[in-house]
């Protein structure tokens, strides 16, 4: 029966222990491909837009409003065009033609002046001489006004030209344009009212005549303008959440482009935001491996803690996916703020590490944004990532170093109230409809990192199970002595119980004084002897006031006893499923190190002779991580220090750098990361704690020589 209890767990098992599974690279890829679909899937349905069947002219049944905030083209070209057409055309007044004109009325009374002084011509070829003056031009001229010239005096000539010269400046020097050469010859006939009738008619004619257009539209500044007067218009915009169409509304050609634009049309392929969904996942993957790598190798290089990462990420992201579903109700609009990220982050950090845990909130916040994102106006709200930060965040700090299983429950009422006080600022920042809302908001908060806590508590252990991961809670309920195994270690060994309460506060003390996993360190002390139990009578701590059976056995016999007793013990682990880290401490804790007594008794009784040191070592592995090596020196300490005759604090302190120093030379150490300065710190951590817990035991001798018979075997 016990065997069909454990046989369905044996296949993963098995699989855990595949390397091909554990640690292949093309495997880990495969397992972020098959996650980041998963991911893809569970967010797709939040990215893409509603759509509507809908056609231009038909009747919406629905008040369908602008998911975003985009600029309306058609109507910021017209608005453009309107901007175009304000601008005035830019005219520029060329003073040259001014100069020109002037210059152009001297030569002509010049030439009359000339004229009329000639005695010997008659009126008609004063007339004809007068005209060729004019270039042509005569006709713009009357009869009347030659004959009314000839017939000046030529005294009055200086009175006419000054005259007409004054008014031609003065009316060019403010510039005419074509369009108002009319209405600025009607002005001259306003000026010189003091003049004689004959000279004011002259004077006037003569003006008209020589006032022409000297300003004239400049196109390059007057586009420059109209330019920028369109590039200043401004945009037209359809503001999220405004109304497209409103129900029953005919639909318009405009509002059907409109339609097409948002891609709110069935119509309308959504290839864009397919890719751009892709896109983002794969690098936050990318990111993920990245990070990972680079910070936490253990977990790269375990394709079973990769999976677990990955499915407490998916159940998360499934469990918003249901929140969601509600979240339409008018009445739990603010239903995301359940959003079990704290659940994510507390399971990371209990069953992997607390830094692991703040990656997967940080996640699992942006991805809250995208689910609780509001009738699709926006693809983040930020008002929900931002609360399930912060209470998330705020739970897994809570359980960095949690030493009790009530501490989940503590951390969830911790980030509950992270998330209310959050929930509370939004509100003052951006006040709310109504106090109903605001009492459902911060109950909502309130609740969820309660129910996370719970969830953590129902979910970890069968992750634990499932992947055996060591998390804290899992070595408190292995350090409870009313477990099977440390109830059998009790009753069958109870000189190795006693010892391996000692060696765990040893170990405890000196991991902690390295920054290592002390209750590891503490617990897989516990465990370390188990395999004693099965022969119990051969080992020394259990002989109180029996003989000793080593005494009628060959040391090569009694060395296969003794290193029987790590391969037993990790069979009894196994059979009860207690973790690999716990079984690994209890095969590495000996190392490859030598069983002293039995190989000094065969070589005192055989001369030296065919006694090879390798046959009395133990197997090994040597210590691989540094839990395991501190182990193994506080059970040689615990005992070595027992042996030692009016033992004080220097003396205890000498044993303890000695076994250190003989480790260290023997290679025990060369396959952890224990530095010198952290075995000295191990050194005075064990050594403080050695104080007062020790008992007087027989002192291991210096020499090979025997001469007592109760030497201490590992």
């Amino acid at each position: 029966m016990k065997g069909k209890e454990v046989e369905p767990s044996l296949w993963l098992e098995r699989l855990r222990e595949t390397e091909f599974w554990k640690t292949n690279k093309k495997v880990t890829i495969l397992l972020y491909a098959i996650f980041g679909v998963a991911f893809y899937l569970l967010l797709i349905g939040n990215v893409l837009p509603m759509q509507y069947e809908l056609k231009e002219g038909s009747i919406s049944p629905n008040t369908i409003t602008a998911p975003a905030t985009i600029i309306d083209e058609v109507a910021t070209e017209k608005a453009k065009e309107r901007a175009k057409q304000g601008v005035s055309p830019v005219f520029t007044k060329d003073d040259k033609v001014t100069n020109d004109q002037i210059d152009q009325i001297e030569r002509f009374f010049s030439e009359a002046k000339s004229t009329l002084s000639e005695k010997s011509l008659n009126e008609t070829e004063k007339k004809n001489r007068i005209k060729e003056v004019m270039g042509g031009k005569e006709e713009k001229l009357s009869e009347e006004f030659f004959g009314k010239l000839v017939r000046t005096p030529v005294d009055d000539l200086t009175e006419i030209r000054v005259g007409t010269r004054e008014i031609v400046a003065e009316i060019m020097g403010d510039g005419v344009k074509e369009t108002e050469l009319a209405e600025k010859t009607r002005a001259v006939d306003q000026k010189f009212s003091t003049l004689s009738p004959n000279s004011r008619y002259l004077v006037q004619r003569l003006a008209k005549f020589y006032i022409i257009p000297n300003e004239f539209s400049d196109a390059p500044k007057t586009k420059a303008l109209q330019e920028a007067a369109m590039n200043n218009a401004d945009l037209v915009k359809i503001e999220q959440g405004q109304n497209i169409v409103t129900k029953g509304q005919k639909i318009t050609a405009d509002q059907y482009e409109k339609l097409m634009k948002f891609k709110l049309l069935r119509s309308t392929n959504l290839w864009g935001s397919y890719i751009g969904l892709a896109l983002l996942l794969i690098v936050v993957l990318i990111f993920f491996y990245l990070y990972i790598q680079r910070f936490h190798p253990s977990v790269a290089h375990d394709n079973f803690k990769i999976i677990m990462f990955f499915l407490v990420l998916t159940i998360c992201m499934t469990g918003m996916k249901v929140i969601a579903i509600g979240q339409n109700l008018d009445e739990w609009s603010t239903l995301g703020y359940l959003s079990p990220v704290a659940l994510g982050g507390m399971l990371v950090t209990l069953l992997l590490n607390v830094e692991l845990g703040f990656l997967c909130i940080v996640y699992l916040s942006i991805v809250t944004s995208m689910f609780f994102s509001g009738e699709g106006h926006q693809l983040f709200d930020f008002r929900f990532g931002l609360v399930a930060l912060m209470g998330g965040v705020v739970s897994a700090f809570a359980l960095s170093g949690v030493k009790r299983r009530s501490s989940v429950l503590y951390a969830g009422i911790y980030g509950s109230i992270a998330s209310v006080v959050t929930i509370m600022a939004l509100f003052f920042i951006f006040p709310a409809e109504g106090w109903s809302t605001i009492w459902r908001s911060l109950s909502l908060g309130l609740a969820g990192g309660i129910f996370c806590s719970i969830l953590t508590i129902g979910f970890l252990p069968g992750f634990e199970s499932l992947f055996g991961i060591l998390s804290p809670l899992r070595l408190l309920e292995l350090s409870n002595p009313n477990h099977p195994l440390l109830k059998k270690l009790l009753y069958d060994a109870p000189g190795t119980y006693h010892h391996s309460v000692i060696v765990g506060n040893l170990a405890e003390a000196g991991a902690e004084a390295i920054g290592a996993n002390g209750l590891l360190a503490r617990v897989g002390a516990y465990y370390h002897d188990l395999g004693k139990t099965k022969r119990p009578q051969f080992f020394i701590e259990n002989q109180i006031g029996k003989e000793n059976p080593h005494d009628k056995i060959s040391p090569n016999l009694s060395k296969t006893i003794i290193i029987s007793h790590t391969r037993d013990g990790i069979e009894m682990l196994k059979k009860y499923r207690i973790p690999e880290p716990i079984q690994d401490i209890a095969a590495q804790h000996h190392g490859t190190t030598l069983i002293k007594y039995f190989y000094f008794r065969a070589l005192e009784a055989t001369d030296g002779m065919n006694v090879l040191e390798e046959d009395y070592r133990y197997p090994g592995p040597k210590p691989q991580f540094k839990e395991a090596a501190i182990v193994g020196i506080a059970d040689c300490v615990e005992a070595a220090v027992r042996s030692v005759a009016k033992p004080t604090p220097s003396r205890i302190e000498g044993v303890i750098k000695k076994i250190i120093q003989q480790r260290l030379e023997d290679g025990q150490f060369d396959e952890c990361d224990l530095t010198i300065k952290e075995l000295d710190l191990i050194a005075q951590a064990m050594c403080a704690t050695l104080q007062g817990i020790f008992h007087n035991r027989i002192e291991y001798p210096e020499s090979p020589t025997l001469t007592g018979k109760g030497a201490r075997q590992h």
